[in-house]
């Protein structure tokens, strides 16, 4: 015969707890969540006094990973290009510069900034010399424009090349063009009060 064995009531309650967990969880199960009101994007809405769901970004937000320097991100203050470097320019920036340079101009604009790069006879037209008066001129600004969004056939560098990488190979610049033989040597106050050119 077989004899059926009592439960113990421990069993019994843990039994009884885990049914009642169960019929909560299936209480959830419901529509109520998928059939909520809710409002799409750009719906009107009685809420907001201009009738619109979707709310205006506020002109003062900044995004997570952009500097609130703008001039030191953008190379623009107020729509226009700056005139003055919006970093300390010393010694290692100006090797940096070297260093970017090397790695992303010198192939175009060559290693003297004279344009005659190893691959700038495939070009037409040919890559700016940086040394020219005309070039001499801009503030630097312009060169961080030139490099974050590309002109002519030269292409933007903005993701490749850093906003302090791009300060730095700008430095450099100013420094090749205050002494195209040993720019190294120029001393980093003179670079930095090139910013609006050289005269």
């Amino acid at each position: 015969m077989n004899q059926k064995k009592a439960r113990s009531p421990a069993k019994k309650i843990g039994y009884g707890f885990l049914a009642c967990c169960c019929l909560v969880l299936l209480v959830a199960c419901g529509n109520n969540m998928r059939d909520d009101s809710r409002l799409k994007p750009y719906e009107a809405s009685p809420v907001f006094a201009d009738g619109s769901s979707a709310r205006p970004i506020d002109p003062n937000a900044v995004a997570r990973s952009q500097s609130v320097d703008l001039a030191l991100t953008s190379g623009k203050q107020e729509g226009a290009v700056v005139a003055a470097f919006p970093i300390t320019v010393n010694s290692d920036t100006v090797a940096r510069g070297l260093q970017v340079y090397t790695i992303y101009c010198v192939p175009c604009h060559g290693a003297a900034a004279d344009g005659r790069g190893i691959v700038s006879g495939y070009f037409n037209p040919k890559p700016a010399n940086l040394l020219t008066d005309t070039l001499k001129l801009q503030p630097v600004g312009h060169f961080f424009d030139v490099i974050t969004n590309g002109k002519g056939i030269m292409f933007s560098y903005s993701s490749r090349v850093a906003p302090m990488d791009r300060w730095a190979v700008i430095a450099y610049i100013r420094a090749l063009q205050i002494n195209k033989d040993k720019p190294l040597d120029v001393p980093a106050d003179q670079i930095q009060a090139s910013g609006g050119g050289l005269k």
